[in-house]
């Protein structure tokens, strides 16, 4: 029988918990999180199997899967370094940017222990263990990021969340934190900015943002995730979301110019444009 340990039990973290106890009833699937009041939950509907100690789990366990915030997550690997861990164990983590977790796993693969990066690329702006559910990663991009782990250890995670039928890439720490930084942190900053400046502008309208449909309400959706998640991101993938920023505001700059100027060419052309990329990238997601 495998034990899994998973350190968060948060909307990743739950949700890992159900995909695995969907797929295998032989697991047994050990959950530690701040908040006691979500472990309780998650053990009266059967999602995990116990609540314990970030340690006591750790050492029972077969498999690790650290699913709180990269901050915590650095933290918790130097504090594995220093237990008595089983010599097969897995430590594996779903931290949203994998720098500084690699570095940060160095302490326990020097101490002979295997580590494998991890980040499914799957979410919602709702947040905490209730929030979480089986189908939440179905048929997501789930990254790797190599680190100690054997083949044998791999193969055993994915077969574990076999039921989401992810799709498995591998991928180094800096491309990783560049891609997600231009596919998933950028755009939270984006939503951001148009829900804040909206309300800003609209404060003192007597409709204001009770007029927004769908347009506005879709576009804007991940900007009701939690705060504290998305300021620890900005801190820890610094570098790539400033320099992606820099080019936002260069194209806004540019768009902002034509339509100041009334140039036609340039305004069709920037709309085309990601017409059909989105278009394209509809029909590549169907496919995928």
């Amino acid at each position: 029988m495998t034990t899994v340990f998973i350190s968060g039990l948060g909307l990743i973290g739950s949700s890992l918990a159900r995909i695995i106890k969907q797929g295998d009833t032989d697991v047994t699937v050990l959950g530690a999180d701040p908040n006691d009041d979500t472990s309780q939950f998650l053990l009266a509907q059967g999602v995990i199997d116990d609540c314990t100690t970030f340690a006591e789990g750790s050492v029972q366990a077969d498999v690790i899967i650290l699913a709180g915030p990269v901050s915590v997550i650095t933290t918790q690997l130097a504090e594995l370094a220093t237990l008595s861990l089983k010599s097969s164990v897995l430590v594996t983590d779903v931290g949203s940017t994998k720098r500084q977790v690699m570095v940060a796993a160095k302490l326990v693969q020097d101490k002979g222990i295997a580590f494998m990066g991890g980040h499914p690329m799957a979410g919602s702006h709702e947040t905490g263990g209730r929030a979480g559910r089986a189908n939440l990663f179905d048929g997501a991009v789930y990254f790797i990021v190599n680190g100690t782990q054997r083949l044998e250890q791999r193969q055993l995670f994915q077969r574990l969340l076999a039921p989401a039928q992810l799709r498995w890439v591998t991928i180094d720490a800096d491309e990783h934190d560049r891609l997600v930084s231009q596919i998933s942190h950028v755009p939270h900053v984006l939503a951001a900015t148009l829900i804040n400046t909206a309300a800003d502008e609209l404060k003192n309208d007597p409709v204001g943002l009770k007029a927004a449909a769908g347009g506005f309400k879709s576009t804007t959706r991940i900007a009701a995730s939690d705060p504290t998640m998305w300021t620890a991101i900005m801190l820890s993938n610094t570098e790539a979301i400033t320099s992606q920023l820099d080019a936002y505001i260069t194209n806004l700059t540019t768009i902002k110019a034509a339509i100041a100027a009334g140039d036609k060419t340039t305004i069709h052309d920037f709309f085309d444009q990601a017409q059909r990329t989105r278009q394209h990238l509809d029909h590549t997601t169907e496919e995928g």
